[in-house]
C-alpha cells in the first residue's frame, strides 16, 4: 500500500507504516471506554480495583507521556534490554484480557513493561509492551500468556516477530541507546520509508520487493520481522 502511493517524503512514508494497524474509534468504543480520553476502568487500574492493587504489590507506576510504565520496585536503575514481548488483545477484549495479562506479568516476575495511555494508546497495535533481560524468560511468559489468553481476538502488531501464530503475542528488540531510532519498529518502517521514498517510481511489487532486500540486507529478515544475525545494529546503525 505504501509502494502504491505518491508520497515521496520519507517521514510522512515511515509515520504512516508505524501507525498502521491502529484500531478506529468509533461510537463503541467511546460507549465501552468511557466519555473521558483515560479510560483506567478498562484495564481495572482505578483507585481499589483489583489489577491495581495486584500490581502495587510488584511495581512502581509511572505516567509517562502516552504510557502508563510499571517497574519491579527491586530492580536497580540502569539495566539492559535484551528483548521486548508485545500483547496484543483488541481493544474490545482489553476489559477481560489485561486482568490476566497483568497476573502473567506479576506471576512471572516480568522485569517491566507499558500500557498505552488514553483512548488512543489503548487503540494502537503495540498497546502493551513488557521487556525482558532474556529470550528465554519472554518465551516462558510469551507461552504462558497464549494459553491464558485463548480465545482472545488479537489486533496484532506490524512488523514484530510472531510467537504464537495468532497476532496475540510477538517479539522485537530495542536499538542501543546511541542509535538514532528510539524502537523496533520505528527503525524498521525508517528504513522501509527510505527504500520507498529512493526507488524510482514504477510498479509497486518492483519498488516493494527493492525495500525488503534493502531490509534484508539491514540485518533484519522481513519475512518473520527478525534479526537475522546477533549484533545486526552493527552493520547499519542508521
Amino acid at each position: 500500500m505504501a509502494a502504491t502511493g505518491p508520497c515521496e517524503e520519507t517521514a510522512v512514508i515511515a509515520r504512516w507504516l508505524y501507525r498502521f494497524g491502529i484500531a478506529p474509534c468509533g461510537p463503541a468504543i467511546e460507549r465501552d471506554f468511557g466519555p473521558d480520553d483515560d479510560p483506567m476502568a478498562i484495564l481495572g487500574l482505578t483507585k481499589g480495583a483489583h489489577v491495581r492493587r495486584q500490581l502495587e504489590t510488584a511495581y512502581d507506576a509511572h505516567a509517562l507521556a502516552g504510557w502508563y510504565s510499571f517497574a519491579r520496585t527491586a530492580l536497580p536503575e540502569q539495566i539492559s534490554t535484551a528483548c521486548k514481548l508485545y500483547v496484543s488483545p483488541k481493544p474490545e477484549a482489553l476489559s477481560d484480557a489485561f486482568p490476566v495479562i497483568a497476573e502473567q506479568f506479576t506471576r512471572n516476575e516480568v522485569r517491566s513493561f507499558k500500557v498505552g495511555r488514553g483512548i488512543e494508546g489503548l487503540l494502537r497495535p503495540d498497546k502493551i509492551v513488557a521487556y525482558f533481560d532474556s529470550e528465554s524468560h519472554m518465551m516462558r511468559v510469551a507461552t504462558a500468556l497464549d494459553k491464558s489468553l485463548q480465545g482472545c481476538p488479537a489486533q496484532g502488531v506490524p512488523f514484530t516477530a510472531e510467537i504464537a501464530g495468532n497476532g496475540l503475542v510477538s517479539s522485537g528488540i530495542d536499538p542501543p541507546v546511541n542509535a538514532s531510532a528510539i524502537s523496533w519498529r520505528s527503525w524498521i518502517t525508517k528504513r522501509l520509508a527510505a527504500s520507498l521514498a529512493a526507488s524510482f517510481p514504477g510498479e509497486s511489487a518492483h519498488r516493494t520487493a527493492i525495500a525488503l532486500t534493502d531490509l534484508r540486507n539491514s540485518g533484519i529478515d522481513p519475512d518473520r520481522w527478525a534479526p537475522i544475525v546477533e549484533h545486526f545494529w552493527t552493520l547499519s546503525p542508521s
